[in-house]
């Protein structure tokens, strides 16, 4: 009896275990796994200063807050968008990379095809990036601006920020297009899966 008992156990304990990961796929994994690392902490910070801007536009009824409150939340959700695109990209990235005959192709063929598909991530990932540095320049102004005393350059500063933001956000945009191009294969299985 003891010996059916272990090995029940045995076998349920095998049927437990995940089936062998590709190296690859662990990678990719790595890479998600940085990106939620990243992005969580990003999205409170945005939240936050969303809601702070918007405190500020009402208590001194000037549009250059709530100017900055719009353009923070084009970031957020923007970055928000890249986060969701690339964890449903990763997903369908290591579930190909654990296919069977994935794993058995050659070394060399296995190493292109790989690179080209984490560069899809790290595209995305870059649009992020990008958001994330133009947010900490504008807060680097912002920082300033809080230094001044008087109403009318503190304004004049918040305002500089805001069109500085503006065009790096712009900018970050138009390299958007050719980064979802570049996925529109994927982003369609991905569509289909739903």
């Amino acid at each position: 009896m003891k010996k059916v008992f272990l090995l029940l156990v045995f076998f349920l304990c095998a049927l437990q275990m995940p089936a062998k990961e590709s190296v690859q796929a662990a990678v990719l994994h790595n890479d998600g796994y940085t990106l939620y690392q990243e992005f969580h902490p990003n999205d409170n910070n945005y939240k936050n200063t969303i809601r702070d801007m918007e405190v500020l536009a009402t208590k001194h009824k000037s549009r250059v807050f709530s100017q900055s409150a719009a353009l923070i939340k084009t970031i957020r959700s923007k970055c928000r968008y890249y986060y969701d695109t690339n964890t449903k990209l990763i997903e369908l990235l290591k579930q190909k990379w654990n296919k069977p005959h994935y794993m058995n192709m050659d070394e060399e063929w296995k190493s292109a095809t790989f690179k080209k598909d984490r560069k899809k991530v790290t595209d995305i990932h870059m649009l992020s990036l990008g958001m994330q540095q133009a947010y900490n320049d504008w807060n680097e102004a912002r920082e300033q601006a809080a230094k001044k005393t008087v109403s009318e350059e503190i304004i004049k500063t918040m305002d500089e920020a805001n069109q500085r933001l503006k065009t790096t956000i712009d900018g970050v945009l138009a390299e958007e297009k050719p980064a979802f191009e570049a996925i529109s294969k994927e982003l369609e299985v991905i569509k289909l899966k739903k």
